[in-house]
């Protein structure tokens, strides 16, 4: 089981969760699944740009990308730990590679849509093994900033 966020009220500050034990590596043909379904997160057009018939929509991943960005050149906060926040920035549509981009605008219920994301990250992190760094990250998103 993946190390479990801790419930310190503040989620993304310095020293809130113990970096995840060693674990045995997952098989190369299991990061290459991985991999392969992240690959989607490039091909796949963000919901909201398409439906408003934006032109040149930006990707689930150019929009992870420039989250971490915007993360990365941010302004110091005291007790806020920046690599946390670029690494949560990178991985926080991870899980949309599976079940696309709901939007509010589709008419999923939340529950429904959190469902779907964590038994996508369930399959995502038996890929990766469940100890893996990737994998705490999911954990800590999922479970902790969106219970």
């Amino acid at each position: 089981m993946a190390t479990q966020p801790s419930s310190s009220p503040s989620s993304l500050t310095t020293n809130d969760t113990a970096p995840p034990s060693p674990s045995p590596s997952p098989s190369p043909s299991s990061t290459i699944d991985f991999l392969s379904l992240c690959h989607r997160l490039k091909t796949t057009k963000r919901a909201g740009w398409v439906k408003r018939g934006i032109k040149g929509p930006e990707s689930i991943s150019d929009h992870m990308y420039r989250m971490g960005l915007m993360a990365l050149i941010a302004p110091d906060i005291p007790g806020i730990d920046r690599d946390k926040c670029v690494k949560m920035a990178i991985v926080h549509d991870i899980a949309e590679a599976i079940v696309g981009d709901i939007t509010p605008s589709d008419g999923v219920p939340k529950a429904e849509k959190s469902r779907k994301e964590r038994e996508a990250l369930e399959h995502m992190c038996e890929l990766l093994g469940a100890e893996s760094r990737g994998c705490s990250l999911f954990y800590f998103y999922v479970f902790f900033l969106f219970v």
